[in-house]
């Protein structure tokens, strides 16, 4: 019971700080992210930054739960390419909970493929799979 409470008050406190460190990602910088150009991205950001948690729109993402959430399928591959964290959050939405939320089945197999989380919860208790639900996404659902 101890380790439990623990692990988590040690999640919580990391959301936490999280998202008081998030830096804020400058008009420029969304704009070339939005472009989902490779290159560009790069250019803009560095490979450190690939781990960092940016504020966009006052809500804090990384980088490749922002690809996901925009859409933006060059820089998705890209990233996990690159091996990034497929269970990171920066807030309490993990990437499969995005994927989720907008039905993006392809993203969601290559999430869970990677070794994203299912059982993953946000702070109010839900899943990916809720998610897909409450958003009318059946189909992502079923392989949640």
């Amino acid at each position: 019971m101890k380790k439990i409470i623990t692990t988590t008050l040690l999640f919580g406190l990391s959301l936490f700080a999280n998202g008081l460190l998030a830096q804020e990602m400058s008009a420029d910088q969304l704009k070339t992210f939005q472009t989902d150009n490779v290159e560009n991205v790069q250019k803009v950001f560095k490979a450190d930054d690939f781990t960092k948690c940016f504020q966009v729109k006052g809500k804090s993402y990384d980088l490749f739960s922002l690809s996901i959430k925009l859409d933006k399928k060059n820089l998705f591959n890209y990233f996990l390419d690159n091996k990034v964290d497929v269970n990171k959050s920066c807030s309490d939405m993990t990437p499969l909970m995005y994927a989720a939320i907008s039905g993006q089945m392809d993203i969601a197999k290559l999430l869970l493929k990677h070794g994203a989380q299912k059982d993953a919860k946000d702070k109010n208790g839900k899943t990916a799979k809720d998610h897909a639900l409450e958003n009318k996404q059946k189909t992502v659902a079923l392989i949640l």
